[in-house]
């Protein structure tokens, strides 16, 4: 044994002398030497860090998501294609999967609070433990939302109204003789304000755990860097979507105890929450801008930066407008029997026509400066010696996403718009078109969840990897996957609707798709579902991805590896010597 470890540490020797030798008579790869003593450290030797809360609960909500949808498509094919009534069974999972409006907002407030301490602590620190724990109590409860709404509708078997807060159940209150509907409803109150509760609250500490987080080796809150425009404006527009439903849930509560009713008010949130719809989707937007330029070791544009703001800034007048034009205007707040929004009508037809034109300039400048954050993703260059990297696959999917979600919305503000100024003389809600446009839009409720789960699979293949790495490949194929088969389910509706002879609603707005042909209807719910099924297999395989990946398989499109990293040692040494 002394003689091998002789023997192999001659040979060691040997190979280093020689090694030497070789680099003295060679001045290039003495440079190239130099050059690869500084490089980053390479992915097989990173660190292996677990995969975050935020990802943790973001991955939750989406099987919430799958789950609940799937359910409801199914029931809802069934009766399609038996032409047989819709039950208790298909009531009870439609309300439920209303419970699921707050996760979009909630998830991309996740991303916020875990981009903004990996910034400030470079990759090495998680967020307080009572955030995170806010984290688990915000999922757990929207869980837990959804099958007490499933289990009430079961059990009662009475088909609730549509809700635009998913903890309005608005149950009657028993009859006094009725001693057993009491302890249920006083359980049942009692188990929903627990969950406003949890919702609230968390919510609440989510968005103070961001602004007094301090990293490793700060001693005060003035020594930490103000958040980034694009978490701020998150940061924003999160307390104005769920400042809306707050004050709802405020009058439904007043309104239980005192038994008098505030529906004015509840109309003007109702109609301000309608105009916060953009915002999740927005907010990931602006996510997606920040992500590309901190690998840059950077920031966005102040132009992109300055469209941010503006962009937010407008939801929030629109959402100001909604509540102020009925209160100094002597508005009044009417359904569409049609679609349900909610609309205002003001006494004088000019006031009317100047609110609609303060409304339009807002969503315009919405829709503005939203692609000029676009535009700054693709046209973004580095500021130093780094170069440009191309724009990962991650962000592509998600600059996807925001078009389709915005083009479908910006179409149904249109038409809805046709019909308000019109007086109803043109009521393009009860054209087929229109029902093609609505059905579209449904299909689009994936959208901000799925833009959130590509998110935080890049971002958890960064932190791993010290900022070069990517997901894997085939997770990268699975995101196009989802990405173009949501399209498609969205053709499809539009396909569906225009086909359609006589737009048919059901009670809560949803277009039913009733087909003269049995085989033609048997075609596109075949044409429908294998859309859904690549839909959730993407997810689910992004899922798999975002849990399997390691440092050594997050080397999939736009990664620095190794070897890039040494070719561009070696060109730079080969143009200093030139």
């Amino acid at each position: 044994m002394p003689r091998c470890i002789l023997v192999v540490s001659t040979l060691c020797l040997v190979a280093v002398r020689e090694a030497a030798a070789l680099t003295a008579k060679h001045p290039m790869l003495s440079s190239i030497t130099q050059q690869s003593s500084v490089l980053p450290i390479p992915l097989e030797s990173s660190r292996t860090l677990p995969v975050p809360t935020a990802s943790r609960c973001i991955v939750m909500m989406c099987c919430q998501f799958i789950v609940a949808y799937t359910a409801l498509a199914l029931c809802r094919t069934y009766h399609e294609l038996t032409s047989t009534a819709k039950g208790r069974l298909e009531g009870a999972l439609r309300a439920s999967a209303q419970t699921l409006t707050y996760g979009p907002m909630l998830c991309v407030l996740f991303i916020a609070c875990h981009m903004r301490v990996e910034y400030l602590s470079n990759g090495t620190d998680q967020p307080q433990a009572w955030v995170q724990r806010c984290m688990y109590a915000l999922t757990s409860a929207v869980l837990a939302s959804a099958l007490l709404t499933l289990t009430i509708q079961l059990v009662t078997g009475k088909a609730l109204p549509p809700k635009v807060g998913p903890f309005d159940l608005e149950m009657e209150m028993p009859r006094q003789e009725d001693e057993y509907s009491k302890l249920a409803f006083c359980l049942l109150t009692f188990v929903r304000y627990m969950l406003l509760f949890a919702i609230y609250g968390g919510l609440a500490g989510i968005i103070f755990g961001m602004c007094t987080y301090m990293p490793p080796g700060a001693k005060t809150l003035s020594e930490v860097e103000a958040p980034a425009p694009a978490v701020m404006c998150t940061m924003v527009l999160a307390i104005v979507f769920f400042g809306t439903q707050f004050i709802i849930a405020a009058c439904r509560t007043y309104s239980e105890l005192t038994r008098v009713e505030l529906p004015q008010i509840v109309g003007m949130m109702h109609a301000a929450s309608t105009t916060m719809e953009f915002a999740p989707m927005l907010a990931v937007l602006f996510l997606a801008a920040r992500m590309r330029a901190l690998q840059h070791d950077a920031q966005p544009q102040e132009w992109a930066q300055a469209c941010m703001f503006a962009s937010t800034g407008a939801i929030c007048v629109m959402s100001l407008l909604a509540i102020m034009v009925p209160v100094t205007l002597g508005g009044t707040l009417k359904t569409n029997p049609w679609t349900h929004e909610v609309i205002m009508e003001v006494p004088s037809p000019t006031l009317g026509y100047i609110f609609i034109c303060a409304r339009y300039i807002c969503m315009l400048c919405v829709y503005g400066c939203a692609v000029g954050v676009i535009i700054s993703i693709f046209v973004f260059e580095s500021p130093g010696p780094m170069e440009t990297l191309p724009v990962s696959p991650t962000v592509q999917c998600v600059v996807n996403l925001t078009c389709q979600f915005f083009f479908v919305y910006f179409l149904m503000t249109g038409m809805l718009t046709v019909s308000e100024i019109t007086g109803g003389r043109i009521a393009m809600e009860q054209w087929s078109m229109f029902s093609a446009v609505e059905s579209a839009r449904s299909t689009l409720s994936f959208a901000p969840m799925l833009s959130i789960l590509f998110m935080t699979t890049r971002m958890y293949a960064l932190v791993i990897t010290d900022n070069k790495g990517a997901p894997p490949a085939w997770v990268q194929d699975a995101m196009y996957m989802a990405t173009w088969s949501l399209q498609i389910s969205g053709l499809m509706c539009l396909g569906t609707g225009f086909g359609m002879a006589k737009v048919k609603t059901e009670f809560d707005g949803n277009v039913v798709n009733k087909f003269t042909n049995r085989y033609v209807g048997m075609l596109v719910v075949a044409i429908r579902y294998t859309s859904m099924m690549l839909l959730y297999g993407g997810m689910i395989l992004v899922i798999v991805g975002l849990f399997t990946m390691t440092a050594e398989t997050a080397n999939g499109h736009g990664s620095i590896t190794p070897a890039t990293d040494s070719a561009r040692a070696m060109a730079s040494a080969s143009g200093a010597s030139r």
